[in-house]
């Protein structure tokens, strides 16, 4: 099956594989209806609960949890979201929690959630307690940036949700979309002599400028898609010195979309330290993914590794 066949087919699955839950509005608390996309935490999203229940109200703070929520009929029931989830039409004019992480619990209250569905990498302990002490039910996912670790999420929300039919759909299906892009790419790679190496580099939008290591989301991304990362040595998200970043010699670096926009003429990520004096950086080999593929691994993680394949071999299907 071709990649446009592909997404044709998941959307249509996407769109039928659970019944409609309620209709999603957004509403600023004690005002009147809003439904303008990119609404602050202030606001909230409003249910046609069945009669004699309660609406679920759902705060999930990762986008690539979120991608799985709304997969499998969720949407109605997500009152606020984390970052990154722009990407989701039906959540178009929810709440959005501010930054990555939350010091307090109250933005998140003002919303009236029911429960919270945070992943490891997220966790503020403080936060949480504060969230259970309100009476809120709070959900930590493993957020193992792995292929096993996705299956692992879409099961638990799934159990959550009650819908564990259409869980094992959507993991055999991302499974199935997985297995077929990195036979491709093996394929791909099997043709070269050397697969290129690469380095994620985080930059711009007034953030440290890092390096995506090992355990990382955007170094297991790199690697499926056919590259060698060569932030080997680095855990997780680091600043890398100028020799390091020499002495990695990246042909080719990854960034956001942030990261390509230029001060004085060079994009930021090229501006981190040592940057360019590598091969990637003396040559403008910068290349970027949409963001929703740079989040966490996910159900749109084989999409993300066939795109960043088609740059990082021209001529990939």
């Amino acid at each position: 099956m071709n990649h446009t066949a592909q997404n044709g087919q998941r959307r249509r699955w996407l769109v039928g594989s659970a019944s409609v839950l309620g209709l999603h509005l957004a509403r600023r608390m004690g005002a009147g209806m809003a439904a303008a996309a990119g609404a602050g935490i202030g606001a909230a999203s409003a249910q046609v609960a069945s009669p004699g229940q309660p609406p679920e109200r759902w705060i999930v703070t990762n986008s690539y949890v979120a991608d799985i929520v709304v997969a499998l009929g969720g949407a109605s029931w997500i009152v606020a979201v984390g970052g990154g989830s722009d990407h989701i039409t039906e959540l178009r004019g929810v709440p959005r929690l501010p930054g990555f992480r939350q010091t307090s619990a109250e933005p998140m209250l003002s919303v009236s959630p029911r429960r919270v569905i945070a992943t490891t990498e997220w966790a503020v302990p403080q936060v949480f307690d504060q969230l259970r002490s309100a009476g809120v039910a709070v959900e930590v996912l493993d957020g193992e940036q792995t292929p096993a670790g996705v299956e692992r999420r879409i099961r638990k929300v799934a159990s959550l949700m009650g819908r564990q039919a259409q869980g094992e759909q959507l993991v055999g299906q991302f499974q199935r979309e997985l297995a077929e892009v990195r036979q491709q790419v093996v394929q791909q790679v099997a043709r070269v002599p050397n697969p290129p190496k690469a380095l994620f580099v985080l930059a711009g939008g007034g953030r440290p400028t890092l390096v995506g290591g090992k355990g990382s989301n955007v170094a297991l991304l790199l690697e499926l898609a056919g590259a060698r990362n060569v932030a080997e040595g680095v855990e997780g998200f680091k600043v890398m010195s100028v020799e390091s970043m020499i002495e990695a010699a990246p042909d080719v670096i990854l960034t956001n979309e942030d990261g390509t926009q230029p001060i004085d003429g060079i994009p930021v990520a090229l501006r981190a330290p040592g940057a360019l004096d590598t091969p990637a950086g003396r040559a403008g080999r910068l290349i970027t993914i949409p963001g929703r593929y740079l989040q966490g691994m996910g159900i749109l993680t084989p999409e993300g590794v066939r795109l960043l394949a088609r740059q990082l071999y021209p001529g990939f299907p």
